[in-house]
C-alpha cells in the first residue's frame, strides 16, 4: 500500500461500502495491512461507541460492538487484537507495541491518548474510502492547540460502568471532545500544501495516507491563524456553538482588560 511499510504504525479509518466488494471478505484486507506493517509495526482502528446512546447497562471491553464500520468490527474480534478501556472512544490494535499504545486510555482524544501515541511514535493515518470527517487525528491536533472542550449534551459529565476483560466492573467518567468533525475537511488543503497526503485507489475508493504528526502540526497552525476554523455551522451542534461563544467571550475579555 503506497507509502506504508514494514515496522510502521498506522491508525485506519474506513468504509467497506465505499471500497466495494472484496474477494473473501474484510479479513483479506486486514491480513494485507498486517503483512505490510509486519511484526515490528502496529495496526490500529477505532472501535468507538460514542455517547448517544451511552452503552447500557454497561460497556463490555470484550463484547460490546463498536459503531465504526464493518472492517473495524472484524478487526476488533480477530485473535491478537486488543481494545483500549474507554467506553465511548476505544481503540483496537494489534502488534508489538499495541499494549503500549492503548494503555490507560482516560481521555478520548487527549494528549497521550492512544491515537496521539501512534503519532508520537512516527505513525500514520490511513483513510480508506472516507474523508477527514473520520480523521480522529485532527481531534488530537485540537488538543495540542488548546481548543476549549464542551460536552455534546447539557448537564454534568456522565459516568459509565465498564466490564473489564477479567470480569471486574469499574466506573469511567466521560470527557469532552474539542468539536464535532463536520468541518474537518478544511484540513485537506493545508495538508496538500505541505505535500502531506499520499493518494491511491483501493477498489472503488480514493484513499489517503499521511503522517500523524503532520496532521497534528497542520491543525495547530490552522487554529493559531483562525481559532474557529474547525467548528461546524450547525446551530444544533452544542460543542461547536459553545466553542464559538467561548472564543467571542475570550476576545471580549482581552479587549476590555
Amino acid at each position: 500500500m503506497a507509502g506504508l511499510g514494514t515496522g510502521d504504525h498506522v491508525i485506519v479509518h474506513s468504509s467497506l461500502k465505499n471500497i466495494g466488494p472484496i474477494e473473501n471478505g474484510a479479513g483479506v484486507l486486514i491480513d494485507a495491512l498486517l503483512e505490510i506493517v509486519g511484526t515490528e509495526g502496529a495496526l490500529a482502528m477505532p472501535s468507538f461507541n460514542y455517547t448517544n446512546p451511552l452503552p447500557d447497562p454497561y460497556f463490555d471491553v470484550l463484547a460490546t460492538p463498536g459503531r465504526t464500520g464493518a472492517l473495524t468490527e472484524v478487526f476488533r474480534q480477530q485473535p491478537g487484537t486488543i481494545r483500549s478501556y474507554h467506553p465511548a472512544h476505544s481503540v483496537s490494535a494489534c502488534g508489538k507495541r499495541a499494549c503500549e499504545f492503548l494503555a490507560d486510555h482516560r481521555e478520548s482524544f487527549g494528549i497521550n491518548s492512544p491515537i496521539d501515541r501512534i503519532a508520537q511514535a512516527g505513525g500514520y493515518v490511513l483513510l480508506l474510502g472516507v474523508t477527514h470527517w473520520s480523521n480522529s487525528m485532527i481531534h488530537i491536533g485540537e488538543s495540542y492547540a488548546g481548543v476549549k472542550k464542551f460536552f455534546k449534551h447539557e448537564g454534568p459529565l456522565p459516568t459509565v460502568k465498564m466490564r473489564l476483560p477479567d470480569g471486574r466492573f469499574v466506573e469511567h467518567q466521560l470527557d469532552c471532545t474539542s468539536s464535532c468533525s463536520h468541518a474537518f475537511n478544511a484540513v485537506e488543503f493545508p495538508l496538500r500544501c505541505r505535500n502531506g497526503i499520499i493518494d491511491f485507489n483501493l477498489g472503488n475508493a480514493l484513499c489517503f495516507l499521511m503522517k500523524g504528526q503532520e496532521v497534528i502540526d497542520t491543525v495547530v497552525a490552522m487554529i493559531r491563524e483562525r481559532p474557529d476554523i474547525l467548528f461546524c455551522h450547525n446551530l444544533d451542534c452544542r460543542c461547536c456553538t459553545e466553542g464559538r461563544k467561548y472564543l467571542q467571550w475570550n476576545r471580549t475579555e482581552k479587549i476590555t482588560r
